[in-house]
């Protein structure tokens, strides 16, 4: 036993969990950031704003599948993580708060900044704890880490009260938490899914975000391989397979291209791995192939039925279980693997002409496609897409307009979509995987909230580029407006940033796009700058209104109803 301060523990716990970051935003520099740098290796990356330290965070614990780890400060500084807490419980991700709170003697008193912090983050997290007796302090850190990991990962929040945090008391030395927890499904289940596979015509494997997080990769290339079987994810699915493989057909929901909504309509048996098919995976359950049997796998055991029942059923890590599906799964005619693989690459084919003309067309204003092929072949490889929320940046989600190349590439948001938190998360992201690229399509609308986390990304030398889509407009919310016959009210910017201008002024490369014959060059000088630590954003001014087919279909259906 040793005695030591709340926040002395902290620094060593987070030490000892292998904690490379801490994001946030200090209050005092006393309450833990000292402790840190004094005592531990560990870096404090200071953002502008709180909300800014849980979007890099998110980013950093889906790329490296362990916790990322906020600071921040008591009652507004707890309540602007709220979104972000929210939006990492619902994405699945391992993000642990940790925040220096009222202080405990005048708690329920009118203290300043007074806050039931815990009741305000219960709904959003996993686990919220005030801290009230100093001595449980590696309890509460070792329980935070397992809570945040094991199981459906998610957010955790620990409110540490002021006056303790100075208060020293005997703690033992600190073990590290358990770390995840890998169970396989029921070996009767296991069978009958690889009887179902081997048995199925039009097989599909839809993966989600916790084959992702289970490192499953290797394991569904493999299985896809030897069924003959395509590969669709949802958005936190995305990357679990290179979207150039023989078998990769996009996402599904609203995200649907012509050709994997082809297979999926046609198809006979839904193998899902990890996801909770949400609304936006399938359009609100409305897009489910008629005459398919169901094989659900997830390690969260109420997420199993909770939308469609599964014919079979399989409670368990995802890549233990497609490995077990591996081993019990029979041998498939060659001839049927072959005429699969040929029938999807037929699907590709036939959507071919439509991807040439769209990468080609050289309109004014500039059509995003355009776009997407530029960064997609310049950046090429290693590059990994940061997903933001709005209409015009939804087209890098319509394969394969844009395409992830590489396993892992990939950060998307949850089912909560806050708008910004992709852009401040590429900080996140690159700080996470320095040696790769990154990339993040964005709106103007989702760029204005997030301009101060610019000079965050230049001070930290981050090489990140952001192409702002710019219509001058919320333009999803006003394509509804548009499509109701409604004037455009609350949705249009008469006074739009001028986004180069500001980002040269937060030490980052602006480049303003107006026509598409200057794209490939403005690519080209925003990932030389990357290369040299500089951030770069692209400004291109594009087409309003102008959407992927599929996603005008869903919408014009809703007001045609």
């Amino acid at each position: 036993m040793e005695k030591k301060t709340v926040w002395q523990a902290v620094a060593e716990a987070l030490d000892a969990e292998g904690t490379d970051y801490v994001f946030g935003l200090p209050g005092n520099p006393k309450h833990l950031v000292y402790d840190l740098t004094e005592r531990t290796p560990i870096k404090f990356v200071l953002v502008r704003d709180e909300k800014s330290a849980v979007s890099c965070a998110y980013a950093y614990a889906r790329l490296k599948r362990r916790p990322g780890i906020v600071f921040s400060n008591p009652g507004p500084g707890i309540t602007t993580l709220v979104t972000g807490l929210l939006e990492a419980t619902s994405g699945s991700l391992p993000v642990i708060a940790i925040v220096n709170g009222v202080v405990e003697n005048h708690d329920g008193m009118g203290a300043f900044q007074e806050l039931d912090a815990v009741s305000l983050m219960r709904p959003v997290t996993k686990w919220a704890v005030r801290v009230t007796d100093v001595s449980k302090i590696p309890w509460i850190m070792e329980r935070a880490f397992a809570v945040a990991m094991n199981g459906r990962p998610g957010a955790v929040f620990i409110e540490v009260p002021s006056d303790l945090a100075d208060v020293a008391a005997e703690m033992a030395a600190y073990r590290p938490g358990m770390r995840r927890h890998l169970s396989r499904p029921d070996a009767d289940a296991v069978s009958a899914a690889a009887a179902a596979i081997a048995e199925a015509e039009r097989p599909l494997l839809v993966c989600g975000s916790g084959a992702v997080f289970s490192g499953a990769a290797d394991i569904v290339a493999e299985l896809a391989d030897r069924v003959g079987m395509p590969v669709l994810t949802t958005p936190g699915g995305r990357g679990i397979y290179p979207e150039d493989g023989p078998y990769a057909l996009g996402q599904t929901g609203l995200y649907f291209t012509e050709a994997g909504k082809r297979w999926w309509d046609e198809a006979d048996l839904i193998v899902s791995v990890g996801s909770r098919l949400e609304a936006f995976s399938t359009n609100s359950w409305q897009f489910w192939p008629s005459d398919a049997r169901f094989v659900q796998i997830d390690i969260d055991p109420e997420t199993i039925g909770m939308n469609m029942r599964p014919d079979i059923a399989l409670v368990g890590d995802a890549r233990l279980s497609l490995r077990d599906i591996l081993a019990a799964l029979p041998d498939i005619d060659a001839d049927e693997r072959a005429a699969r693989r040929e029938a999807v690459e037929a699907l590709r084919e036939d959507y071919r002409p439509k991807l040439e003309a769209a990468n080609t067309d050289n309109s004014t204003p500039i059509r995003v496609p355009r776009v997407l092929d530029a960064v997609n072949r310049i950046f090429g490889r290693d590059t990994i897409l940061m997903k933001e929320n709005g209409g015009a940046d939804l087209w890098c989600y319509y394969w394969p307009h844009y395409r992830v190349l590489d396993v892992d590439d990939c950060v998307p948001m949850g089912e909560q979509t806050a708008m910004s938190m992709g852009i401040i998360g590429a900080i996140g992201a690159k700080l996470a995987k320095p040696d790769k690229k990154i990339v993040c399509f964005a709106g103007d609308g989702a760029m204005q909230m997030s301009l101060a986390e610019l000079a965050t990304a230049a001070e930290l030398k981050c090489g990140i580029t952001w192409v702002v889509l710019n219509n001058h407009a919320f333009g999803w919310v006003q394509y509804n407006q548009l499509l109701g016959q409604k004037p455009f009210v609350a949705t249009g910017f008469e006074v739009n940033s001028d986004f180069a201008q500001i980002a040269r002024a937060q030490s980052c490369l602006g480049i303003k796009v107006e026509r598409a014959d200057q794209i490939d060059a403005a690519v080209a000088e925003a990932l030389k700058a990357n290369a040299e630590g500089v951030p770069a954003l692209i400004d291109v001014a594009i087409e309003p209104h102008h959407y992927h087919e599929h996603f005008e279909r869903v919408h014009r259906a809703r007001f045609d109803h």
